[in-house]
């Protein structure tokens, strides 16, 4: 499996995760009750997974294709600006949703607001990356070179500190999966 595929899957995890914040924040919008603690391990995900796992190995290929010369540095500007925003998204979104459950929240439409705004945000950089960032890269980049990426990034994944994160998250995300599991 390529780099390219892992962040093929990973978009398909991502977007698993995003149509289940969706539909939760739908019961909420039509004054029904969410899922609190779905809604808070969804947070939790947000925060952890893209920022710390998926991001670093889509910013390792930008890096990549600007070093080749392949593209402006322009349009990959924008798509690490974009994930630092949905980072600063996912930290507003977890932070609202703490004051939520300490009874100190923000108005309900507030964060229902931002929420859909993160989601939305997130869906479209999504397909961007599917529809052109990523053909390009495997246009682009030569096998050799996206595994080199693939190593580096996995060099860098394997610390201590990384290793204790994909433990949390592991847990959190078959959190997740046992929580959705009992609903159904």
């Amino acid at each position: 499996m390529t780099i390219i595929d892992t962040i093929k899957d990973e978009h398909v995890r991502l977007m698993s995760r995003l149509a289940l914040l969706k539909r939760e924040i739908d019961i909420w919008t039509r004054n029904g009750e969410p899922d609190y603690e779905l809604l808070y391990l969804l947070a939790q995900y947000f925060m952890k997974f893209p920022d710390e796992i998926h991001h670093k190995k889509e910013d390792r290929i930008y890096e990549a294709l600007i070093g080749a010369g392949v593209l402006e540095t322009e349009y990959l500007s924008r798509l690490k600006t974009e994930h630092e925003h949905m980072a600063a998204q996912a930290a507003q979104f977890a932070e609202h949703f703490d004051d939520l459950l300490a009874h100190h929240a923000s108005p309900k439409w507030a964060m229902i607001d931002k929420v859909k705004k993160f989601i939305a945000m997130q869906e479209l950089h999504m397909a961007d990356e599917e529809s052109q960032f990523l053909p390009l890269a495997q246009k682009e980049l030569s096998k050799k070179r996206l595994s080199e990426i693939n190593e580096a990034v996995q060099n860098e994944l394997i610390t201590d500190a990384a290793r204790a994160s994909f433990r949390l998250l592991a847990g959190i995300d078959a959190e997740i999966d046992n929580h959705v599991a009992k609903k159904n």
